[in-house]
Protein backbone atom coordinates (compact mmCIF):
# COMPACT_ATOMS: atom_id res chain seq x y z
CA UNK A 1 0.00 0.00 0.00
CA UNK A 2 1.85 3.03 -1.32
CA UNK A 3 0.69 6.65 -0.32
CA UNK A 4 2.72 8.83 -2.03
CA UNK A 5 0.43 10.49 -5.11
CA UNK A 6 -3.24 9.43 -2.66
CA UNK A 7 -5.64 11.79 -2.58
CA UNK A 8 -6.62 13.20 0.99
CA UNK A 9 -3.41 12.18 2.22
CA UNK A 10 -2.49 15.02 4.87
CA UNK A 11 0.85 15.10 5.11
CA UNK A 12 2.07 17.95 6.96
CA UNK A 13 5.27 17.98 5.64
CA UNK A 14 6.68 16.46 2.37
CA UNK A 15 7.23 12.56 2.81
CA UNK A 16 4.89 11.96 5.51
CA UNK A 17 1.69 11.13 7.07
CA UNK A 18 -0.17 13.06 9.32
CA UNK A 19 -1.20 11.43 12.28
CA UNK A 20 -4.91 11.10 11.19
CA UNK A 21 -4.39 9.41 8.15
CA UNK A 22 -1.57 7.57 9.49
CA UNK A 23 -3.82 5.65 12.24
CA UNK A 24 -6.34 4.42 9.32
CA UNK A 25 -3.37 3.36 7.45
CA UNK A 26 -2.13 1.24 10.27
CA UNK A 27 -6.09 0.13 10.62
CA UNK A 28 -6.63 -0.97 7.39
CA UNK A 29 -2.81 -2.95 7.82
CA UNK A 30 -4.21 -4.54 10.79
CA UNK A 31 -7.31 -5.46 8.71
CA UNK A 32 -5.56 -7.07 5.75
CA UNK A 33 -3.34 -8.93 7.96
CA UNK A 34 -6.37 -10.63 9.51
CA UNK A 35 -8.08 -10.98 6.46
CA UNK A 36 -4.92 -12.85 4.91
CA UNK A 37 -4.83 -15.49 7.79
CA UNK A 38 -8.08 -15.70 7.83
CA UNK A 39 -7.43 -16.90 3.93
CA UNK A 40 -5.01 -19.30 5.22
CA UNK A 41 -7.20 -20.43 7.78
CA UNK A 42 -9.99 -21.13 5.14
CA UNK A 43 -8.11 -22.88 3.38
CA UNK A 44 -6.83 -25.03 5.77
CA UNK A 45 -10.67 -25.99 6.93
CA UNK A 46 -12.09 -23.47 9.02
CA UNK A 47 -15.44 -22.65 8.47
CA UNK A 48 -16.88 -20.14 10.71
CA UNK A 49 -15.91 -16.61 11.40
CA UNK A 50 -16.36 -14.58 14.81
CA UNK A 51 -16.58 -11.31 14.59
CA UNK A 52 -16.31 -8.79 18.13
CA UNK A 53 -16.76 -5.40 18.39
CA UNK A 54 -16.03 -3.26 15.08
CA UNK A 55 -13.82 -5.67 13.83
CA UNK A 56 -14.35 -5.79 9.91
CA UNK A 57 -17.55 -4.80 10.39
CA UNK A 58 -18.43 -4.84 7.15
CA UNK A 59 -16.80 -8.02 5.98
CA UNK A 60 -20.50 -9.96 6.51
CA UNK A 61 -21.86 -7.78 3.70
CA UNK A 62 -19.41 -8.76 1.30
CA UNK A 63 -18.08 -11.83 2.78
CA UNK A 64 -16.05 -13.46 -0.70
CA UNK A 65 -16.43 -17.17 1.26
CA UNK A 66 -20.07 -18.61 0.41
CA UNK A 67 -19.27 -21.36 2.48
CA UNK A 68 -18.05 -19.43 5.77
CA UNK A 69 -20.54 -18.78 8.44
CA UNK A 70 -20.03 -15.20 9.80
CA UNK A 71 -21.18 -14.45 13.06
CA UNK A 72 -21.28 -10.63 14.39
CA UNK A 73 -21.22 -10.34 18.13
CA UNK A 74 -21.58 -6.84 19.94
CA UNK A 75 -21.37 -8.20 23.64
CA UNK A 76 -18.70 -9.84 25.68
CA UNK A 77 -19.77 -13.48 24.70
CA UNK A 78 -16.65 -14.72 23.02
CA UNK A 79 -18.21 -18.50 22.91
CA UNK A 80 -21.42 -17.83 20.41
CA UNK A 81 -24.81 -19.26 21.55
CA UNK A 82 -25.84 -18.22 18.11
CA UNK A 83 -26.99 -21.86 16.14
CA UNK A 84 -25.37 -20.99 13.20
CA UNK A 85 -22.21 -21.31 15.81
CA UNK A 86 -20.69 -24.99 16.10
CA UNK A 87 -18.20 -25.07 19.30
CA UNK A 88 -17.15 -28.08 18.32
CA UNK A 89 -15.89 -27.02 14.89
CA UNK A 90 -12.81 -24.92 14.71
CA UNK A 91 -13.67 -21.35 14.27
CA UNK A 92 -11.74 -17.69 13.34
CA UNK A 93 -12.36 -15.03 15.66
CA UNK A 94 -11.36 -11.32 14.96
CA UNK A 95 -11.33 -8.91 17.63
CA UNK A 96 -9.54 -5.11 15.80
CA UNK A 97 -11.90 -2.55 17.04
CA UNK A 98 -10.11 0.63 17.34
CA UNK A 99 -10.45 0.76 21.52
CA UNK A 100 -7.46 -1.37 21.77
CA UNK A 101 -5.71 2.58 20.57
CA UNK A 102 -7.28 3.39 24.18
CA UNK A 103 -6.57 0.10 25.88
CA UNK A 104 -9.18 -2.47 27.59
CA UNK A 105 -11.15 0.28 29.63
CA UNK A 106 -12.45 1.16 26.28
CA UNK A 107 -13.65 -2.13 25.04
CA UNK A 108 -17.03 -4.17 25.39
CA UNK A 109 -14.89 -7.07 25.37
CA UNK A 110 -11.85 -7.43 27.26
CA UNK A 111 -8.96 -9.04 26.06
CA UNK A 112 -8.83 -11.56 28.90
CA UNK A 113 -12.58 -12.19 27.97
CA UNK A 114 -11.20 -13.02 24.72
CA UNK A 115 -8.71 -15.58 25.60
CA UNK A 116 -10.42 -16.97 28.09
CA UNK A 117 -13.35 -17.67 25.69
CA UNK A 118 -11.48 -19.38 23.91
CA UNK A 119 -10.75 -22.32 25.69
CA UNK A 120 -14.35 -23.29 24.93
CA UNK A 121 -13.61 -23.24 20.86
CA UNK A 122 -12.60 -26.73 19.21
CA UNK A 123 -8.58 -27.05 18.84
CA UNK A 124 -7.72 -25.18 15.71
CA UNK A 125 -9.46 -22.37 16.72
CA UNK A 126 -7.78 -18.82 15.97
CA UNK A 127 -7.41 -15.45 17.43
CA UNK A 128 -6.46 -12.22 15.56
CA UNK A 129 -6.43 -9.09 18.19
CA UNK A 130 -5.70 -5.97 18.51
CA UNK A 131 -4.21 -4.26 21.90
CA UNK A 132 -2.76 -1.27 22.96
CA UNK A 133 1.18 -1.56 23.82
CA UNK A 134 0.74 -0.70 27.70
CA UNK A 135 -1.34 -4.27 27.76
CA UNK A 136 1.80 -5.90 26.34
CA UNK A 137 2.93 -7.49 29.26
CA UNK A 138 -0.82 -8.40 30.69
CA UNK A 139 -1.71 -9.60 27.30
CA UNK A 140 1.75 -12.08 27.23
CA UNK A 141 0.46 -13.49 31.14
CA UNK A 142 -2.69 -14.04 30.51
CA UNK A 143 -1.61 -16.27 27.28
CA UNK A 144 1.13 -18.08 28.95
CA UNK A 145 -1.09 -20.75 30.97
CA UNK A 146 -4.04 -20.87 28.26
CA UNK A 147 -4.64 -23.52 25.65
CA UNK A 148 -3.53 -21.16 23.38
CA UNK A 149 -0.32 -20.80 21.26
CA UNK A 150 0.84 -17.20 20.16
CA UNK A 151 1.70 -17.54 16.42
CA UNK A 152 2.58 -14.30 15.78
CA UNK A 153 2.28 -10.97 17.91
CA UNK A 154 3.43 -7.64 15.52
CA UNK A 155 3.75 -3.83 16.55
CA UNK A 156 3.04 -1.28 14.02
CA UNK A 157 6.87 -0.81 12.87
CA UNK A 158 6.25 -5.13 11.70
CA UNK A 159 2.74 -4.21 10.13
CA UNK A 160 4.31 -1.21 8.10
CA UNK A 161 7.05 -3.19 6.70
CA UNK A 162 4.91 -6.40 5.47
CA UNK A 163 1.38 -4.05 4.12
CA UNK A 164 2.42 0.16 4.04
CA UNK A 165 4.87 1.75 1.73
CA UNK A 166 5.37 4.77 4.29
CA UNK A 167 8.91 6.87 3.18
CA UNK A 168 10.21 8.19 6.36
CA UNK A 169 7.59 6.98 8.88
CA UNK A 170 8.17 4.26 11.20
CA UNK A 171 5.08 3.71 13.21
CA UNK A 172 2.19 6.26 14.63
CA UNK A 173 2.63 6.76 18.10
CA UNK A 174 0.03 4.72 19.99
CA UNK A 175 -0.63 2.32 17.37
CA UNK A 176 -1.80 -1.18 18.72
CA UNK A 177 -0.13 -4.42 17.97
CA UNK A 178 -1.94 -7.25 16.89
CA UNK A 179 -1.88 -10.95 18.22
CA UNK A 180 -2.79 -14.01 16.35
CA UNK A 181 -3.29 -17.38 18.40
CA UNK A 182 -4.11 -20.60 17.97
CA UNK A 183 -6.26 -22.83 20.67
CA UNK A 184 -3.37 -26.32 20.99
CA UNK A 185 -6.38 -27.96 22.61
CA UNK A 186 -9.32 -28.49 24.77
CA UNK A 187 -9.92 -29.93 27.77
CA UNK A 188 -10.49 -34.28 26.83
CA UNK A 189 -9.03 -33.08 23.16
CA UNK A 190 -5.50 -34.19 21.87
CA UNK A 191 -3.66 -31.55 20.47
CA UNK A 192 -3.82 -30.50 17.10
CA UNK A 193 -0.90 -29.77 14.56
Amino acid sequence: MNVEGTAGVDSGAPGTVGERNCRHLFAAARCRFAEDRLADAIATGIRQIVLVGTSLDTFAAHNPYRHVRVIQLTDADIAPTATAFDPREPGFVIMLDDSARHGADHRALSFGQAVRGLGGLAAGSQLIAAYSAAEADRVAGELRDTVAQVLEDLDARALACRYLDLPGVAACPGEPRVIRARVRHTAGRPPSS
